[in-house]
């Protein structure tokens, strides 16, 4: 029966709404009508990222939010999530990333039941949210032999079952989409972490994906794959799972000097995508990694990480963001 009514949920929240758009934040700093990066280190006040992204990209329905490891909840008050982003009409998407880079076969197995506490905390906090809210579970997990690994499914099957403790959450697996990123379409690399899959699959409200590139790691052409890409992973995991799917996190890096023009064209190349995409493979929410550059940050793609955003740590408003705009 719960299954029944959550479905119902589900269908009724998306069929309401035309796509979910969303970004990646929570606050940021402001100098009059000027905003910036939120570097706790400036005395400037801070707001919430609603407030720009009201006047910025009046397209954006949905913030997202990551949990990892360390996470404590007045990262996210309560209060603030409420009012600022669920009242406002923004969908609130939490990416628990509790594994993070850490993980593998033999670091899941020593810290499962470290992941299950520190879930079911995350739990509570989501409780006391009113409104619907996404969660999208360890992301690019298909790694290090994990995706081999078929134990991953009753990981993932517990998780579900905590969760909806709270019948407003939707939740779903994400993966990573690894490979050949010189090809748009690579079905057999796709295949590999069916095994840690499959069972979760079907329990699951959606399958989620990911797509990262930066000149630190891909040839330019690999990251103007990336739309072309994008569409056939979508399509490959609707058509193989049956369930509506997410772009969790879209990350295309300006660092290097043709940063910004391969940016810019690869959002500009999303237009026509996304549509095909919720249409052949049921996307319901296409989100960005980081709507401002993030000075600082630090993971796979080395220097490139800080500037993900599609506008600048200043709030220089970058070429992306007119395409991105475009997007709905």
């Amino acid at each position: 029966m719960y299954r029944v009514c959550s479905l119902f949920l589900f269908f009724t929240f998306f069929l309401s709404a035309s796509g979910l758009i969303g970004v990646g934040g929570f606050d940021v700093k402001k100098s009059g009508n000027h905003y910036v990066f939120h570097d706790k280190n400036t005395s400037l006040p801070s707001t919430n990222i609603t407030e720009v992204v009201s006047q910025y990209s009046p397209n954006v329905n949905a913030i997202s939010m990551w949990i990892t490891k360390e996470w404590k909840g007045f990262w996210y008050p309560i209060e603030t999530v409420q009012k600022e982003i669920i009242d406002k009409g923004y969908t609130p998407v939490f990416i628990f990333y509790w594994f993070g880079d850490e993980i593998s076969l033999e670091y899941i197995k020593k810290n499962r039941n470290n992941y299950f506490k520190s879930l079911r905390k995350f739990t509570q906090y989501l409780k006391q949210l009113h409104g619907q809210k996404i969660v999208v579970l360890n992301p690019e997990y298909n790694m290090f032999g994990v995706e081999k690994w078929e134990g991953m499914n009753d990981i993932f099957l517990k998780s579900f079952k905590m969760l909806r403790g709270d019948p407003q959450v939707l939740v779903g697996p994400c993966v990573g989409d690894f490979g050949n990123y010189g090809l748009v379409d690579e079905p057999k690399e796709w295949k590999l972490f069916d095994k840690s899959l499959y069972k979760a699959a079907k329990a699951s409200d959606f399958i989620a994906f990911q797509e990262m590139r930066a000149l630190t790691r891909n040839k330019e052409k690999e990251i103007l794959n990336t739309p072309q890409r994008a569409f056939h992973f979508s399509k490959y995991l609707y058509d193989t799972y049956h369930k509506p799917t997410l772009l969790a996190y879209l990350a295309i890096s300006t660092y290097g000097d043709k940063g910004k023009r391969i940016q810019a064209e690869v959002y500009k190349q999303f237009i026509p995508f996304i549509s095909r995409m919720q249409e052949e493979a049921n996307l319901l929410y296409f989100g960005i990694f980081h709507y401002f550059d993030y000075p600082g940050h630090v993971g796979y793609f080395n220097a490139a990480e800080e500037y993900f955003g599609v506008l600048e740590a200043n709030g220089t408003r970058k070429p992306a963001l007119e395409y991105f705009n475009r997007l709905k």
